[in-house]
């Protein structure tokens, strides 16, 4: 057993947020997409310079509207991710041997463009911050939200090497670089400021000077950081934002000493307290990781400092926080618990195993307005049985009677990790406490069986009319889990099992601290399940195969079931990380209650495989039970929303008042689900459904009093958001969202290759691929050049630094399109399967994946426009969806951007293969009630 304490009776400030920032976790508009991007609720975030060449994607100014309308609040510039190499410019500080062509528009293409050879008295890197600073503040509709950090590790091998040592000639010079660095950011701001220069959005700066961070250090620098205060306070160059990374495990152990040592710096020099920015934590081990994440959003929170997780892998997918192109994975449900804490206050949380690593720690905080508390939990360890499930006991004092009453209602939800691609469903409810009699305000909730993975939310509210049951088998939906090393073993497969808790800096993190590989070739594993009840039951397998696609064969008791489709994952690519493991899922029909053999068999497919799941679909008479309720409690509520408790049987509705309540719904699949609201309104009073951003539905109360109201509703895969929006007094319980495929048949479905193709645009036929009919359509859009080796586009690991725009060369004479015709008028969910396999240029541990973009003409005019994210190989599709509203004329697709123009997300004019559209009418009216 371990106890958490959280004391209610001690606020420690407003919750800050801080811990949800990002280095490089956003790829271009569109990647991650909206749902996930506002579900994450991400703070702050680190990106590449205007044309930056550190990195294919992720330019500040394609993803900075995306960002700040989705919650976002500080965007950071890292200045010198201009440069192609790594360590910057072969890790030596650049002398004065070229001139860069600064007489221009910064718009212009001859902007930035520079001779060799040609010293004129200005060090390179001066130059380069006058290009990348009128390159972003010509463009930027957020100047004042924006944050440049000129330097980034000048400790390690970036210019300035010289450990902790203050008084070397090399820290010397980083110094006088400082000043001089300043000098020059500022210069440019002024020259916006002041309306020297323009901007094209008609946009200007209105702070007195540019928000400025550093050092940057890759480790905390005691000295160097002393050394840099004092000097720059000196040169009224202080620097607004203070940074520096924590990235081993051994920072939850050492942090706190450092912060504290940083603010007595201040202190003992007299400076104001400077914001901070640990602009890297975290190693592999703990990304998608919610009982490891938990452990450094604790400590950061409580010293309310903004800290972003490192970039191990690539760009825009929260650095590995999310699944697939729209899904959760468990780290991305920690994220989003996390910004439900937004307008709260913090309260004194106290682990039992303070600043050590890998064990109980949390997050905990009062909403007065609300009235609900939360705790956020995980990390559990014993360090005597190495991934074994403990129980926790969450100690609470101080809750106050006059904001939870004499009775209070607790519901724990269980985040379970999935791995970094691996889709997790919505958190279950494993505990639940109704009516429970406050004690002088204390409460103990004691949940069992705490997974060492996992992350917990426990929140607590005055007794509640909305009644909260658990997520078991007596109530139907049930789900099962088991390590694949645990499982019996067959046929060449081996389990792979450690001494301690496995994971590094290059290796992601085991379930259970163990996996099951040499899974190939007949390769077998055997979990003998005590099936609940019976009726349907979805398997889930959490693996990792060799980058490509394939199928494992799935056997019950001996009979042959179907194949489980398993995805391709990251391998075999330069700077790629092996065992990146993701999902794959299959519905077993007609279980009956009792003990089953559940045989996964291998094919040639070689795949290590962490664990297995099993979730209950429907009872034994069809009826579904895998339905999700998402209670008021759990909403995020927003301009003016409210829980309500003023009796009249609504106590823990959401009052709309005016504002809005947002659910965060998980479907498996796209398709048809019903959306069923459960409200109490008078009769005549209406809300607005809206679904992904589109709006789905105006419900009308058709009584007085309780009632629900049913829409059926398009989901794309993944995370869709819901938002309800109304007036005063129309109170919502929950919602409920149910799967309805019977619906499935209103959708219009056109295989790719059927499309009418028209220039470079071709049908590709390739039996490894998991393209339906073995075929789909590439050559959409622009096509890279085939290099040498004859791959074309994609393999060519050189840059093309004398192009004016810095993009590899395309040919863009022959753009590629499909148009399709039958779609009638409306707005539509078109989900798109896609691949795309898009690798431009080398890192040392970046894989430099693109995003490529597609966008939907009707005529001339351009109708809808995504970005569709890296699937590892182009034998491997993924479904990623856009909202489209046509008039009902002929539908092409392609990419019609010009290479390195800034008016899209997505530079490279290049489109992804296709495989197949489909068109879901957004709403069926007919089933509104």
């Amino acid at each position: 057993m371990q106890t958490l304490n959280v004391d209610y009776g001690t606020t420690t400030g407003d919750f800050y947020g801080g811990s949800s920032g990002m280095l490089y976790g956003l790829g271009d508009e569109g990647s991650p997409t909206d749902a996930i991007l506002d579900g994450a609720r991400v703070q702050v975030t680190s990106q590449k310079p205007a044309d930056g060449l550190q990195h294919p994607s992720a330019d500040v100014l394609a993803v900075e509207n995306q960002f700040f309308n989705n919650g976002g609040e500080e965007l950071v510039v890292n200045l010198q991710d201009w440069y192609p190499d790594w360590s910057y410019n072969g890790g030596k500080r650049p002398g004065d041997t070229r001139s860069y062509k600064l007489d221009v528009d910064p718009n212009d293409a001859q902007y930035g463009t520079y001779t060799d050879n040609a010293p004129n008295d200005r060090w390179d890197f001066d130059e380069v911050l006058e290009v990348v600073m009128n390159k972003i503040l010509a463009n930027t509709s957020h100047p004042d939200n924006i944050v440049f950090m000129p330097f980034n590790e000048p400790d390690g091998g970036n210019w300035y090497a010289s450990g902790d040592n203050a008084s070397a000639d090399i820290y010397k010079q980083f110094l006088t670089d400082w000043n001089d660095a300043y000098a020059t950011i500022q210069k440019v701001w002024n020259q916006y400021k002041s309306g020297e220069k323009t901007n094209v959005n008609g946009v200007k700066p209105t702070a007195d000077h540019a928000l400025i961070a550093g050092p940057g250090d890759s480790v905390w620098r005691a000295n160097r950081t002393k050394a840099l205060l004092e000097s720059s306070k000196a040169a009224n160059t202080l620097p607004d934002v203070i940074v520096w990374h924590e990235l081993g495990n051994g920072s939850l152990k050492n942090y706190r000493s450092h912060y504290n040592q940083y603010r007595s710096f201040e202190q003992e020099l007299g400076i104001t307290p400077r914001a901070i920015n640990i602009s890297e934590f975290g190693e592999l081990r703990d990304m998608s990781v919610p009982g490891q994440l938990i452990q450094w959003m604790s400590m950061f929170e409580s010293t309310k400092v903004q800290a972003q997780t490192a970039y191990w892998n690539y760009a825009g997918n929260l650095n590995d926080n999310m699944a697939r192109a729209n899904s959760a994975n468990g780290g991305w449900w920690l994220y989003k618990w996390y910004g439900d804490l937004r307008g709260t206050q913090t309260v004194k949380v106290t682990s039992e195993h303070p600043d050590s690593v890998d064990n109980l720690q949390g997050v905990a905080a009062i909403d007065t307005k609300n009235r609900k508390a939360t705790v956020l939990y995980g990390g559990a360890n014993d360090a005597t049985k190495i991934g074994a499930n403990i129980p926790v006991t969450v100690h609470m004092t101080g809750l106050d009677q006059s904001v939870f009453g004499e009775s209070v209602d607790v519901q724990v939800r269980e985040n379970a990790y999935t791995g970094p691609d691996g889709v997790a469903a919505t958190p279950r409810v494993v505990n639940v406490l109704s009516d429970q009699k406050l004690v002088n305000g204390t409460l103990d909730v004691t949940t069992t069986s705490i997974d060492r993975y996992a992350g917990y939310q426990l929140v607590v509210t005055p007794h509640q009319d909305v009644a909260t049951s658990l997520d078991n088998a007596e109530n139907g939906r049930s789900l099962q889990a088991i390590e694949a090393e645990d499982t019996t073993l067959s046929d060449g497969a081996k389990a792979y099992t450690k001494s301690d808790n496995t994971g590094s800096w290059g290796n992601f993190m085991f379930s259970g601290n163990g996996d099951v590989g040499n899974f190939k070739n007949g390769a077998k594993m055997t979990w003998n399940v005590d099936v609940p009840a019976d009726g349907a039951y979805r398997l889930q397998l959490i693996t990792a195969p060799a980058g490509f696609p394939g199928v494992n064969h799935v056997y019950v008791d001996g009979k042959s079931v179907g194949d489980l489709n398993v995805p391709a994952e990251l391998a075999l690519k330069e700077a790629a990380k092996w065992k990146y493991r993701g999902s794959a899922e299959i519905v077993l029909d007609g279980l009956t209650k009792g003990k089953h053999a559940i045989t996964v068999e291998a094919t040639d497919l070689d795949n290590e495989s962490d664990k297995l799941l099993l979730y209950q679909v429907s009872r034994g008479d069809g009826t579904p039970v895998d339905q999700v309720t998402y209670p008021a409690s759990d909403m995020r509520l927003d301009s003016g929303a409210v829980l309500a408790y003023d009796g009249n049987g609504t106590n823990g509705f959401a009052n709309l008042n005016g504002g809005r309540a947002d659910v965060f719904a998980h479907a498996w699949e796209a398709g048809y689900q019903n959306v069923t609201i459960a409200y109490n309104a008078a009769k005549g009073a209406h809300f607005v459904l809206s679904v992904n951003g589109q709006s789905a539905a105006t419900v009308t109360a058709q009584s007085d009093g309780a009632q629900t109201s049913i829409v059926r509703v398009a989901f794309s895969e993944g995370i869709n958001q819901l938002t309800l929006s109304g007036a005063a007094g129309v109170r919502v319980a929950s919602v409920t969202t149910a799967r309805a495929s019977e619906s499935d048949s209103k959708a219009i479905r056109f295989e790719a290759e059927d499309a009418q193709l028209s220039g470079g645009a071709k049908v590709q036929k390739d039996d490894a691929s998991d393209a339906s009919g073995k075929s789909f359509v590439a050559g959409l859009g622009n096509q890279f050049v085939t290099n040498e080796s004859g791959k074309a586009g994609y393999g060519d690991q050189t840059r093309v630094e004398a192009d004016a725009n810095h993009v590899p060369t395309v040919a863009q004479n022959n753009k590629g399109t499909m148009t399709v015709t039958g779609v009638p008028a409306g707005a539509y969910n078109m989900v798109v399967r896609f691949s795309n396999d898009a690798f431009i240029g080398s890192h040392s541990y970046n894989p430099q994946v693109v995003d490529l973009g597609l966008q939907v003409r009707e005529g001339d005019q351009e109708i809808a426009r995504g970005s569709f994210r890296y699937t590892y190989t182009e034998k491997h599709f993924m479904n990623r969806s856009v909202t489209v509203t046509t008039h009902g004329g002929a539908l092409t697709l392609g990419n019609w951007d010009e290479v390195g123009s800034r008016k899209a997300a997505v530079s490279w004019g290049v489109a992804p293969n296709v495989d197949s559209i489909t068109f879901y009418p957004i709403t069926l009216p007919s089933v509104i009630g």
